[in-house]
């Protein structure tokens, strides 16, 4: 069964906590996610409620970064999707929404697809450790940078995406290539040169990963950008060779 990992930000601060008698803080909300077909009409819907527990040690923390809350969404057929999600918070009563037009592929046409992009942060020293094994193992939170979506200048943004279907050669093999483009209000601004694809460590040949980074000037002007990814096929033809994917991000002072 298909399903779409959904990640929400919630601004902690609008949510009502409740004091416990270990010290802790509790609120509880709940969760009503819906997908809706071309025409309006409803498809599928799932409601769940949630109760949250904050040890004092980061309670100030939870309500300045607030909260990233994931859940999975199962999907019974392939196509376009108007998604649409609604937090209650069950003890103060406020309501927070978000909306986003999705579409699920069909993987059964045996087409090149892809997932959706994972983007995490790092500071161009943590992007340097990555590529020293003796370096202690840098901890980042992709979940949270890819639901808040907000990048710092001087900084790296690395991407993630999972690729399937993918031809394979006699030798059980394929030839993809990645390349990425970054646009500013529609124009093209970065445009990297095709990377070929590194089988090394790959289990899954119908499931393969990638990944990459892109580095965001100091020079970059605050605001929104988009990173797009492009995969192309080597040994697949017309139509079917290229597929691609996009997410928007903001750039902020550091």
């Amino acid at each position: 069964t298909a399903f779409v990992r959904s990640l929400l930000h919630i601004d902690a601060a609008k949510l009502k906590f409740v004091d416990q008698p270990d010290g802790n803080k509790k609120a509880a909300f709940s969760v009503l996610a819906a997908s809706f077909g071309d025409n309006g009409a409803l498809v599928d819907q799932l409601d769940k409620t949630y109760t949250l527990t904050i040890p004092p040690a980061v309670y100030s923390k939870v309500l300045t970064d607030g909260i990233v809350y994931h859940f999975k969404f199962p999907i019974k057929k392939p196509g376009a999707f108007q998604y649409r999600v609604a937090i209650r918070d069950t003890e103060g009563g406020s309501i927070g929404s978000a909306s986003q037009f999705i579409e699920v592929p069909d993987l059964v046409n045996e087409r090149l697809t892809l997932s959706s992009l994972v983007i995490e942060n790092l500071t161009v020293d943590q992007y340097k450790q990555t590529f020293d094994l003796m370096a202690p193992l840098i901890q980042t939170n992709p979940m949270s940078d890819t639901a808040v979506r907000r990048i710092r200048t001087a900084s790296v943004v690395r991407w993630g995406l999972e690729m399937y279907n993918a031809k394979l050669d006699s030798s059980s093999r394929p030839n993809l290539s990645t390349r990425t483009r970054v646009f500013r209000d529609g124009k093209l601004i970065m445009e990297g040169q095709p990377k070929p694809f590194d089988l090394a460590g790959q289990t899954d040949l119908k499931h393969l990963k990638t990944f990459g980074a892109i580095s965001i000037g100091g020079g970059m002007d605050p605001g929104d950008y988009i990173l797009q990814v492009i995969v192309t096929d080597g040994l697949a033809k017309g139509k079917n060779q290229i597929a691609s994917q996009y997410i928007q991000f903001e750039v902020v002072d550091r």
